[in-house]
């Protein structure tokens, strides 16, 4: 098992003024917080700051590889928030793995822990829970299993793909590489949302992050949009 497995936290919250972080790295911060700061801008610039149509935008699942600029495996969940004055800002929990840990059965038992990790984040959203109500709910959540040993003898013969998945989008388990450069973008179904999916090609752009922050883009549920690599 992983030393440090717990949840990592960032963003911000209604009831509070000011960014939030727990159990996240700086150097992991700023690659999202960068990201955060550009989608911001790009949205602005093309929605005329419609507020009220980023915060209606649907709670995503992802999976994130290793190789964009974080040596680990990140997966978790992004939703809209705000802070107290109503400041737009999304709200991100994720549980970092690296490669030495990282297990191909992973994802695809992974759809109850992605479900709870949703699910909490909206009550903290909706019903305008503090930071700490947030911080305690989700040290409540059991972490994704770690082994110690890496890859199955045994499994690595039969394939992983036989395994039972739990995710509503079977590809994620069946086709990341976290070697690769495909980062898998799903919704978490949790605040109503029916399955809407996209896979993206690279580095995290503005023009991503507008698409993910669209109420429009869980409009067609089970789209599975493959976007052309666009390295920034």
């Amino acid at each position: 098992m992983a030393a440090n497995n717990d949840l990592g936290w960032y963003g911000k919250l209604p009831t509070a003024g000011d960014f939030l972080q727990h159990r996240m790295p700086e150097a992991l911060i700023n690659s999202w917080s960068n990201w955060f700061q550009l989608g911001l801008i790009h949205w602005h610039h093309h929605h005329d700051g419609a507020s009220d149509l980023f915060s209606q935008a649907p709670v995503w699942n992802f999976a994130l590889p290793a190789t964009l600029g974080v040596q680990r495996v990140q997966l978790g969940c992004l939703m809209p928030s705000r802070d107290r004055v109503g400041r737009a800002w999304p709200l991100l929990v994720l549980q970092s793995v690296p490669m030495k840990y990282w297990h191909p059965a992973q994802l695809a038992i992974s759809g109850d822990w992605f479900q709870e990790v949703g699910s909490t984040m909206v009550q903290a959203v909706q019903q305008r829970h503090t930071a700490e109500w947030l911080e305690q709910a989700l040290c409540g959540i059991a972490p994704l299993s770690l082994p110690d040993t890496g890859r199955s003898d045994i499994m690595d013969v039969i394939g992983y793909q036989d395994l039972p998945c739990t995710l509503d989008w079977r590809e994620v388990a069946t086709r990341f590489d976290p070697l690769q450069y495909t980062s898998y973008w799903w919704t978490n179904q949790s605040d109503g949302y029916p399955l809407a999916s996209h896979k993206h090609s690279g580095n995290l752009t503005a023009q991503l992050f507008s698409q993910l922050f669209h109420p429009a883009a869980a409009a067609q549920p089970g789209r599975h949009g493959l976007y052309p690599p666009m390295f920034e």
